[in-house]
C-alpha cells in the first residue's frame, strides 16, 4: 500500500500534472466504523477510504509550511507523514466529528507518534455508487 501513496503523492506534487487521481486503501473495518456511528454520528459502514491529489495538494499547501505552522503550535507535514495515514485511519487514538467547508461531515482521525499527535480529516461523500471516506488534510500539533 506504501507503494501506491508513494507514486500518488510523487504524482500530486508534481505541479505539472493537473489531472486529478485517487486511490483506495480499503473499506473502514466494521468495528470502526461502528464506534464512529456511535461516537460521531457519522455513519461510514461500507465506506471505501480514498487519496487523492486533490487532498495531498491541499494538506500541503495548507499545512506544509514550517514557519507558518510554528506560529500555529503545529509541526509542518512532510511527504512521509502520508505515509501514516492508513495507520492513523486503521489505530487511531481518538477521532470526533468534525465537518468540511462545503458542510459534508467528516471524521478527525487522531494518533500520537512519538512527541507528534497527528490529525487526519476524512469526509463521507455518497454521491458515488460506493460512498467514499475522502482524504480532506492532515496536520501535526507539538
Amino acid at each position: 500500500m506504501s507503494k501506491n501513496i508513494q507514486a500518488l503523492l510523487e504524482y500530486a506534487l508534481d505541479r505539472d500534472n493537473a489531472e486529478d487521481q485517487d486511490i483506495n486503501f480499503g473499506n473502514i473495518p466494521n468495528i470502526l466504523a461502528q464506534d464512529i456511528n456511535r461516537e460521531t454520528g457519522v455513519a461510514v459502514r461500507g465506506a471505501v477510504k480514498t487519496l487523492s491529489c486533490f487532498g495531498i495538494r491541499h494538506a500541503v499547501d495548507t499545512h506544509g509550511d514550517h514557519a507558518k505552522e510554528n506560529e500555529r503550535g503545529q509541526i509542518g507535514i512532510v511527504e512521509a507523514d502520508f505515509l501514516l495515514i492508513p495507520s492513523i485511519i486503521g489505530e487511531p487514538d481518538s477521532f470526533e466529528r468534525g465537518h468540511d467547508k462545503k458542510g459534508k461531515k467528516s471524521v478527525v482521525f487522531i494518533k500520537r507518534i512519538g512527541s507528534r499527535t497527528y490529525y487526519v480529516v476524512m469526509s463521507i461523500t455518497k454521491d458515488t455508487p460506493v460512498a467514499k471516506f475522502m482524504f480532506n488534510t492532515m496536520y501535526i500539533k507539538k
